[in-house]
């Protein structure tokens, strides 16, 4: 899983390139630490974005300081659809991401403990 070893350097030359990177670690740590609860939750998987993506999004909208939920979707959906072509309404985004707020704060966690 991440580990990362002496001679390991990603270069990120792009905001789509740290999403990309965003990604990968967060789906590595909601495979391996969310609650079954959460990641096998009924109707989970008829949803358009997964939870890895979701929680990708919500943390890179933090990163930047954008604060207005309504803001950060459009800006997405605008400037990054190609990595999210299946994403959904604005309505459903927020009120999911919302709905993972515990769980992104574990994974939070799980990240400062690994490195």
């Amino acid at each position: 899983m991440l580990k990362l070893q002496d001679n390991y350097t990603t270069l990120i030359t792009t905001f789509e390139d740290f999403i990309l990177l965003v990604y990968t670690v967060i789906d590595d740590l909601y495979q391996q630490f969310a609650p079954v609860s959460v990641s096998q939750r009924r109707n989970c998987q008829n949803a358009r974005l997964s939870d890895s993506e979701i929680i990708t999004l919500s943390v890179c909208g933090e990163i930047l300081g954008i604060d207005s939920e309504n803001a950060w979707y459009n800006f997405v959906k605008r400037n990054y659809r190609h990595l999210f072509p299946r994403l959904c309404c604005r309505t459903r985004f927020n009120r999911t991401r919302r709905a993972l707020l515990q769980v992104t704060e574990l994974l939070r966690q799980k990240l400062v403990l690994t490195f």
